[in-house]
């Protein structure tokens, strides 16, 4: 047998996890040298991720695809599976991301200085390795060099850049919060956000670089990564755009990529790109209209996304499902799609008979092409980078060696961008690459020995990277989807026929579009399979099990996975023992018998490892329970997300809940942990929805004695009449003077100056119509105060003896701690303790600085729900405390 080329054996397996494997020339002496071949890694997390010809080639013959082969000493041996052990480029890989991870959270400064220091231990580290004779020595200073070398060209980048960030007039001026009138370049396309919770209205992020802005009529230049927030007229902004808006600056939290958020108070001037920037926008956008002659199907809205990574099409119930069945890798374009398309180009380019340099240069070219169109993810920048450094490696003699290429790949990209080491999209494609490298190989020949390969190969590629991604996923979502192997191993075959078939549709709509329609309506076909896939397996039951959060919840993920994977291969394994055990060829009967065991024990292994999962997650419960309230709580604070939710104890098992908060299962779960099943009386304090669409949880499985608003509105809104319709209560509008007493606990409206019956006074804002609340329990005072803002609060205050005779304790601060709420109450009321009901990491800048400062000035304590979570507060030994509730399922 001819011996093949090396770039025949590259474009085999090009995608596919590597076996170290021997080769078998038999026209090769035995002393001939016996070279190590390696391929690149499946890059998605679903699907099997090898050349389209060669994958449908292999299952024809039923066998596993290049790169995963197994071979055989003798004809009938089991199969010796070698995954790559080339591990050399690990700990540079793991300096690096350890490196970025801390460079990118420290100043920039200190981070200068620990290039310095680097610098300066790896000349050390040269000179011992170069003057010292002793091998022991230079062995263990050569060991160091990579790594130091990598950390101190991280450092230097992040350091660099971070000093960058805060210098100059641009740093001066997010420090100060300023408001400026800036130009920028779209450094992407604009994304839809969350709705703003205040007026519904919707809201995209744009993530662009500052050019130059102008300041007190003073003109700057900037070069500054910044996260803009505006409304629906950013909506049609791409990448390479320029705009000029205006909007006010505030500064990020350490580690996040942009340095500064602008809250645009403007419609910005767009100037589109042109060039191959625009030509890639056009492409994109002419994709996605194109994609609408499908109709209003499934497939039209997901079709763009499996091809270009545009998920703004796809139906909210769709996008849904697809996340509920572990299926959302392929709304977007994974590293699989630049593994397919560079496979194809290359292959198309070699039946043309290019020579193969040509060939690998179109290939690279290619995806550089495709990487503009789709725009440069994390996990497609891998892949791209990867398939790149590949390439290259098989052109210069020196193969490939998976492990060894996806630690180098991390490594290159760490040190150009070491703001990745906290983007989950680029930790999940180097887990899912890892997991195809060293899972891959040991799933796929473990599960061959009792199943058919083709199945087995199917089952192996999902079923690895879902193993390695899991630990990380869980902490985005606690929950396990019942169903993503068998969704994954149902869609991926129709995955790379949609990629390519859909990429030529991309290139020939845009040269003559009525051409493009056969191949539109095919790659359409395999995304409505998805789809349907995805619908179908998620109206399953238990399609969605709840799990642990957190790093507990890692925890018992990573051990789950590893079970279930020694399960696997452990049942191959014994498999193949009884087969060897059986001796002669056996009958009918026995081949059956054999088969029936086989399926049998995985079938068992698999319920055993299920079993095991469910009694960790169960064990861990028991022997650490959630942490409750005690019986004598005075209020407490729920943390549902950028909203308002607090409760005053009334009794053993009942409160007084004022807002809802915009979520109803975190309110749901809150309340279940503060043990309440009766609600004596429900306040909606204004009519926005981050404080009253969590409502209708307050009415499950619990009782609702009462419900109160307060609103600018006239008459009964029809969202608080329906939430009444709900919970069987009739809704009560709140005035001045109400007051009440229930188990002790004394209430009062002070706010707003309106007759219970009548609305508010003409032209007062909404927020301005919030009820504030006066409460007393357990000789404290409380003063619950909506989203007041502050001319309001003035008002109030002078309309109020109340607050003049009464010593205000614990005070609700305004509208999440928002700069409208102004420090009148603070300075007037100097409460003891300062509540502050704000999601975490929300884009609207909440609490401000100003707040916060006012609240120091003031002497007051404050506790915050987007840095304790739920919590509670208690009296012990004469001292009022904050006790963090802690977080459920």
């Amino acid at each position: 047998m001819a011996s093949r080329s090396r770039w025949h054996r590259y474009t085999a397996a090009a995608v596919a996890g590597t076996v170290t494997q021997r080769r078998q020339d038999e026209g090769r002496a035995a002393s001939s040298h016996d070279p190590r071949e390696g391929a690149d890694t499946p890059t998605g997390k679903g699907g099997p991720a090898a050349l389209v010809p060669r994958l449908l080639s292999g299952l024809r013959r039923g066998v596993v695809p290049a790169g995963w082969r197994t071979t055989g000493a003798a004809a009938g041996s089991g199969p010796d599976v070698r995954p790559s052990t080339e591990l050399r480029l690990v700990p540079v890989a793991a300096c690096a991301w350890a490196g970025a991870a801390a460079a990118v959270r420290v100043p920039g400064t200190l981070t200068l200085l620990a290039a310095l220091a680097s610098a300066a231990l790896l000349v050390l580290c040269l000179l011992a390795a170069w003057r010292n004779p002793r091998p022991g020595v230079r062995r263990r200073a050569s060991a160091v060099l990579a790594p130091l070398a990598v950390l101190v060209l991280i450092a230097s980048s992040a350091g660099s850049a971070a000093v960058a960030r805060t210098a100059g007039a641009a740093g001066e001026a997010v420090a100060d919060g300023a408001s400026i009138t800036g130009e920028f370049t779209a450094r992407g396309d604009a994304r839809a956000a969350a709705v703003d919770r205040f007026s519904g209205k919707p809201r995209y992020l744009l993530e662009a670089e500052m050019n130059s802005f102008t300041r007190r009529g003073e003109r700057s230049a900037a070069r500054l990564p910044v996260l803009i927030i505006g409304d629906e007229s950013y909506a049609g902004i791409h990448l390479g755009d320029t705009l000029v808006t205006a909007g006010k600056l505030s500064a990020t939290e350490p580690g996040d990529r942009s340095a500064a958020l602008l809250r645009a108070s403007r419609a910005p001037a767009v100037n589109p790109s042109d060039g191959l920037q625009g030509l890639a926008t056009a492409l994109r956008t002419g994709f996605a209209q194109r994609s609408t002659l499908l109709g209003a199907t499934d497939a039209a809205g997901l079709l763009p996304g499996m091809v270009l990574g545009d998920r703004s099409t796809a139906a909210p119930d769709l996008s849904t499902a697809m996340q509920d069945t572990g299926l959302t890798h392929l709304t977007a374009v994974s590293g699989a799609n630049c593994s397919y398309l560079l496979a194809f180009i290359f292959l198309v380019s070699r039946l043309v008979r290019l020579p193969r340099g040509w060939a690998a240069t179109a290939a690279v070219a290619a995806l550089a092409c495709f990487v503009l169109v789709v725009r440069p993810d994390a996990s497609v920048l891998r892949a791209a980078v990867m398939g790149s450094i590949g390439t290259v490696a098989v052109l210069t003699g020196r193969g490939k060696v998976p492990a060894a290429l996806l630690c180098l790949c991390a490594t290159v990209l760490l040190v150009v961008d070491p703001w990745l080491s906290g983007s989950y999209a680029f930790i999940l494609s180097v887990c899912a690459t890892a997991g195809l490298i060293f899972l891959g190989p040991r799933l796929t020949a473990a599960l061959a020995r009792f199943l058919p390969r083709p199945v087995a190969v199917l089952t192996a590629v999902p079923l690895a990277a879902q193993v390695a991604c899991a630990p990380v996923l869980v902490l985005l979502q606690p929950n396990l989807p019942a169903y993503s192997l068998p969704a994954n191993i149902a869609a991926a075959p129709v995955v790379p026929f949609v990629t390519i078939a859909g990429m030529a549709a991309v290139v020939l709509g845009h040269l003559a579009p009525p051409l493009d329609y056969p191949l539109l309506a095919a790659a359409g076909a395999g995304a409505g399979w998805v789809a349907g896939v995805a619908r179908f397996f998620a109206q399953a039951p238990g399609a969605l099990l709840p799990w642990l959060p957190g790093p507990a919840g890692a925890g018992l993920m990573a051990a789950a996975a590893a079970i279930l994977t020694v399960c696997i291969v452990r049942t191959g394994q014994s498999s193949e023992r009884t087969r060897a055990d059986a001796g002669a060829p056996a009958g009918p009967l026995r081949k059956h018998g054999l088969l029936f065991r086989r399926w049998t024990t995985v079938f068992l292994s698999l319920v055993l490892a299920s079993l095991a999962a469910v009694a960790l997650a169960a064990g861990w419960r028991l022997i650490v329970p959630t942490p409750g309230p005690p019986k004598d709580w005075l209020a407490a604070a729920c943390d549902v997300g950028q909203g308002d939710a607090l409760a005053v104890r009334t009794g053993p098992r009942s409160a007084i809940l004022i807002d809802a908060g915009p979520d109803p299962s975190a309110l749901d779960e809150c309340l279940d942990r503060l043990d309440i099943d009766t609600l004596d009386l429900l306040v909606i304090s204004h009519l926005h929805t981050d404080h009253y669409a969590g409502g209708p949880a307050a009415g499950d499985g619990r009782e609702v004695r009462a419900l109160a608003y307060s609103s600018a509105e006239s008459g009964v809104p029809e969202e608080i009449a329906g939430l009444g319709r709900e919970l069987a209560v009739k809704p009560e509008r709140l005035g001045t003077g109400m007051n009440g007493i229930i188990g002790g606990v004394r209430w009062k409206v002070l706010w707003p100056q309106a007759d219970a019956a009548l609305p508010a006074p003409p032209g007062m804002s909404e927020n301005d119509a919030s009820a504030v609340l006066l409460i007393s329990s357990g000789g404290l005072n409380f003063l619950f105060t909506g989203d007041l803002e502050e001319e309001a609060a003035l008002k109030m205050l002078r309309a109020s003896p109340e607050l003049r005779t009464e010593t205000v304790h614990v005070l609700k601060v305004a509208h999440h701690g928002a700069r409208n709420s102004g420090p009148v109450l603070p300075d007037e009321l100097r409460p003891l303790l300062a509540l502050i009901s704000v999601g975490k990491e929300n884009t609207y800048g909440h609490p401000a600085p100003e707040t916060l400062k006012s609240l120091e000035l003031a002497g007051s304590q404050v506790a915050r729900t987007d840095l304790l979570g739920s919590f509670f507060l208690h009296i012990d030994d004469g001292k009022l405390l904050v006790s963090g509730l802690g977080s459920g399922w």
